[in-house]
């Protein structure tokens, strides 16, 4: 695991790196790593989302690149074992919704004057949080973002039914249940053991509780919500992010941009962090 306040090989030379809590209600304060880089530049700041119980690691190549234009705040979300629960808490995608609103309150940040950038089940907070007017951002930034979060009925009957003590011993079968059906490892051997170390790491009884909360969610009906500019990444070999449920929602909003990167491991490149540059200049969106 990372040693907290180590992060300065998830960044450029010369960032500012400053952790903290943060309270988004009395029962709840999320961790969050605040990146500044050493010269700022025209961009806004970026509140960055990962994914259900993805860890920092597996964002450590884009945020390392990104942190030379960008200020970012990264936010861990509540089923993650990092967040502090008083008593724990309801854990749904409307939830987190909420978290990370209060969260651009306590920072300041004014409407249309930030980019929110999650992957995953961040991007559909960010999506659910938009349509429900509760996040105003001038950009939307989406990696293999869920309409419906189909999750593997094995995983719902290990994480819903099984005991802990029971789930470390099946732990190596769920494993190979998901290479062999769920990652593409020809193309995509990297999604394996990033997922793997997810397994190996998570707070169970969160996951057990969002995984119950997220099988019934669907943004299907609210995707005629989104007015905002929406700059999308997927990966058509992403099996655990269906792509074409993806391109029906980008062709659905007006103003959204959906560039394919084929594969999970290219989302999470120096590449992706170039297409956003390139999408940023080009439109023109942010001048000095």
């Amino acid at each position: 695991m990372i040693k907290r306040n180590n992060y300065s090989d998830y960044c450029s030379p010369g960032t500012d790196i400053q952790t903290r809590y943060i309270g988004v209600s009395n029962k709840i304060q999320l961790f969050e790593i605040h990146f500044t880089p050493k010269k700022l530049t025209k961009y806004p700041p970026i509140i960055f989302i990962p994914g259900w119980g993805s860890f920092i690691h597996g964002w450590k190549i884009v945020l390392k690149e990104m942190s030379k234009h960008f200020e970012i705040y990264y936010i861990e979300t509540r089923e993650k074992s990092s967040a502090k629960h008083t008593k724990e808490q309801k854990i749904s995608i409307q939830n987190i919704g909420d978290d990370i609103a209060r969260a651009v309150q306590l920072h300041k940040i004014d409407d249309n004057s930030y980019i929110t950038l999650g992957s995953s089940m961040g991007a559909t907070v960010i999506l659910d949080a938009i349509a429900a007017n509760k996040l105003n951002p001038s950009l939307a930034v989406l990696i293999g973002p869920n309409i419906e979060f189909n999750i593997p009925r094995f995983l719902i009957i290990i994480i819903a039914v099984i005991p802990t003590q029971l789930y470390m011993l099946i732990k190596p079968l769920a494993k190979w249940y998901m290479k062999k059906k769920y990652i593409d490892m020809d193309s995509d051997s990297k999604q394996y053991h990033k997922y793997a170390y997810v397994l190996d790491n998570i707070h169970l009884g969160r996951t057990r509780r969002s995984a119950l909360s997220f099988k019934q969610y669907s943004f299907q009906d609210k995707i005629k919500q989104i007015k905002k500019r929406i700059l999308v990444f997927s990966g058509k070999k992403d099996i655990l992010h269906s792509y074409e449920k993806t391109l029906e929602m980008v062709n659905a909003i007006d103003g959204a941009t959906l560039i394919n990167l084929e594969t999970n491991e290219r989302t999470h490149s120096v590449e992706m962090v170039d297409q956003l540059m390139n999408y940023l200049n080009k439109s023109n969106l942010f001048k000095k």
